[in-house]
């Protein structure tokens, strides 16, 4: 494996020298050369400091840190042949976009002729050609991360590690900015650790995603599979929205597992529930986008508490057997809205639904 965390722990002593805060717990996690991994989870995680582990900004309580098969705990960080992208972006105030990019390659010592090949060639990859002698408060936000994204890349580093670049971006610019980079790295094949707390970014770039839960990694897996099979209640509940229902296994045919969830009766058909067994108490997930709501058909009766018409879906906030449902509607075909406080019918994408052992 290119990459390798493996049973790291880190401690940090708690403010005030009063006991001790662990910040890690025995994580381990495998990057292969040239995946996009992310490191997704609320704050205080620990997605940030596996980040600096890597990047040799801190160093492990416990465990190793395999680079190309070379053990780098101790490793100084510019000898870790690794490039950062700071949620600052760190660029150089004094300096031009040209000077910003070739600093690490005039620290290096890399040959005038090569510098000047190899800027011309990121600024060409960020769609920066014309703006060398562009000063940093003479950038857009968007620009300045694409300098900063640049200096990264011009060191060819065996291993770029982004923090949080996107976040101080508008909406419109982070989603820009999001396609760029996924379009880079599957263009250049560079392997990559990033950290953020925002999902979609998460779901748009990543070959994996990490959800990390205080100090502990919840599940690692492709975006469509920490999404449609969350491995514990916290990843279903983080990574986008879920309703929740208590369901109990009325039989198991092998085929398919038979639940009774609240007053609906599901049939849920996947090999990834072949182990429950009837009588088995179970956590019924339910997407919004799974849920149809009618005022015709359906399981369940309920009524429109809130519905929110957002241009290309509609939101509806449902009560139902006692429970709050949220539902999303994007079939453009039932695009008019169901006033709230009108009754209305309730289903579910049975072949959608996820179930985890209670």
């Amino acid at each position: 494996m290119y990459l390798s965390i493996n049973n790291v722990t880190k401690i940090f002593p708690a403010r005030g020298g009063a006991g001790e805060v662990k910040a890690l717990d025995d994580v381990s996690l495998e990057i292969e050369k040239g995946e996009l991994v992310t490191m997704l989870g609320p704050s205080g995680c620990g997605k940030t400091t596996t980040l600096r582990m890597v990047a040799g900004f801190e160093f492990p309580t416990n465990g190793n840190i395999y680079l190309d098969g070379v053990r780098i705990n101790t490793i100084p960080t510019h000898k870790r042949d690794m490039s950062m992208v700071f949620q600052s972006y760190a660029i150089f105030p004094h300096l031009n976009v040209y000077e910003n990019i070739a600093y690490g390659l005039k620290v290096k010592k890399v040959s005038p002729e090569d510098q000047k090949r190899r800027i011309a060639e990121v600024l060409d990859m960020v769609h920066l050609e014309g703006y060398e002698q562009r000063a940093p408060n003479q950038l857009s936000g968007g620009q300045q991360q694409r300098v900063a994204l640049a200096r990264a890349l011009v060191m060819q580093p065996k291993v770029l590690l982004m923090d949080e670049p996107l976040s101080n971006l508008d909406t419109k610019l982070r989603e820009e900015m999001r396609f760029e980079i996924h379009s880079l790295q599957k263009q250049l094949g560079f392997t990559c650790l990033y950290v953020t707390h925002d999902q979609t970014e998460a779901m748009v770039l990543s070959d994996k995603i990490v959800v990390m839960n205080i100090g502990k990694i919840e599940q690692v897996g492709p975006p469509q599979t920490i999404y449609r099979y969350p491995a514990t209640r916290f990843v279903s509940d983080f990574i986008g929205r879920a309703n929740f229902l208590e369901g109990t296994v009325i039989e198991n045919t092998g085929a398919e597992v038979i639940v009774k969830a609240e007053e609906a009766i599901l049939k849920v058909s996947d090999p990834h529930y072949r182990g429950f067994k009837a009588g088995e108490t179970v956590d019924v997930i339910v997407r919004p986008e799974m849920v149809n709501v009618s005022t015709t058909e359906g399981m369940i009766d309920g009524t429109v508490l809130q519905a929110a018409y957002l241009g290309d879906s509609i939101d509806y906030v449902l009560s139902a057997f006692g429970k709050t449902i949220t539902a999303r509607e994007t079939d453009p075909a039932k695009m008019k809205v169901i006033p709230e406080g009108s009754a209305a019918k309730i289903s579910f994408a049975e072949d959608c639904i996820h179930l985890l052992p209670r």
